[in-house]
């Protein structure tokens, strides 16, 4: 049978004559790999009549001027339509299944005489447990507008995180957005990743008069995850200390490792493996050992306060890439 998710954008803009492209992403499991794909248009009559299909049926209307390309091995299959007319405008599914009503994503296409090209959907894949980095491109480099990340649903997009510190109940501890960088560009990471966190979701900055500029992600987790759960708490007690080690991919080659303290959605670094330690931490802080080989370094908190408590993300970098993971600090007293 056909399984899991397929995830796609909700809304196309097309010129008129002119040709949009159109993603799919399947979770490539070995059913799916093999099954027909289809796009197919929703008619008034509620049956939704197939345009083009893997299995090499393409509808006289649409002959020559629309392509399917199936691409298993990253599980995306790719639908071209050309020469667009102001009567292909409408809604399309596209899908996965034997027949028109199986696994599918509903879309509206838009036909108008002279549409923006919009950019392409952004495919992130991570494993259960683990972190993923989103490299959000923005038009603004004012850097003066909101930033954000939601979750695209039926109706809306739910907002997850936004610049000004919101960060959602489900999301506490596990998302941040960076500072916009000199080209306007931020990063979104997410750690400890849950099945549920798959979907479709849009970033981007917003102005007073509204969103500026997006970008579509779809994100999807893996469930089948060669990454250990590893404890998130840890408790120590007023005056005490504490010791605790942070993991990285043994096989990766990092410029920097940290560990930061996370509040409200932002984290600042309270030590790197460089030697820098925040002014408050000096003297109750270190990275007391590292094992690249294992993929570990250690980090002890003395002299532990009540204000100790809270989120602490273990870090490291490579390129525009971070690999996080949450930690919550409880502390008692004594």
């Amino acid at each position: 049978p056909v399984s899991s998710s397929l995830h796609g954008s909700r809304f196309l803009t097309g010129g008129l004559g002119g040709s949009i492209t159109h993603q799919c992403f399947y979770s490539p499991t070995p059913a799916n790999k093999y099954e027909r794909k289809y796009w197919c248009k929703m008619a008034a009559n509620g049956l939704c009549y197939t345009i083009i299909s893997s299995s090499s049926h393409t509808s006289s209307d649409y002959q020559g001027r629309v392509a399917l390309g199936d691409a298993p091995q990253n599980g995306t299959f790719t639908v071209t339509m050309t020469g667009l007319r102001s009567s292909d405008a409408g809604t399309y599914r596209c899908g996965i299944g034997s027949t028109n009503e199986g696994l599918y994503v509903s879309l509206h296409l838009m036909v108008l005489e002279d549409a923006t090209v919009s950019r392409p959907t952004q495919l992130i894949r991570g494993e259960l447990h683990s972190s993923v980095t989103v490299l959000c491109p923005s038009g603004d480099t004012q850097g003066d507008k909101k930033r954000f990340w939601c979750k695209v649903g039926r109706r809306s997009c739910a907002l997850i995180a936004s610049s000004d510190g919101y960060v959602g109940r489900r999301y506490q501890g596990r998302i941040l957005i960076t500072p916009q960088e000199s080209s306007g560009a931020f990063k979104v990471l997410i750690n400890d990743l849950k099945e549920e966190d798959s979907g479709l979701y849009l970033c981007g900055t917003q102005g007073q008069r509204g969103q500026d500029s997006t970008q579509e992600v779809v994100l999807q987790v893996a469930t089948a995850s060669t990454l250990p759960r590893r404890p998130k708490f840890l408790s120590g007690t007023v005056g005490g200390s504490l010791s605790f080690q942070c993991h990285h991919d043994p096989k990766g080659s990092y410029e920097k490792k940290y560990l930061c303290r996370w509040k409200a959605g932002s984290c600042p670094v309270l030590l790197d493996n460089e030697g820098f330690v925040l002014e408050p931490y000096r003297g109750r802080i270190e990275m007391s050992s590292s094992d690249p080989e294992r993929g570990t370094y250690a980090v002890v908190l003395r002299q532990l306060r009540e204000e100790d408590a809270g989120w602490y993300w273990c870090g490291a970098r490579r390129g525009h890439t971070e690999l996080t993971a949450p930690l919550k600090l409880l502390i008692h007293k004594g």
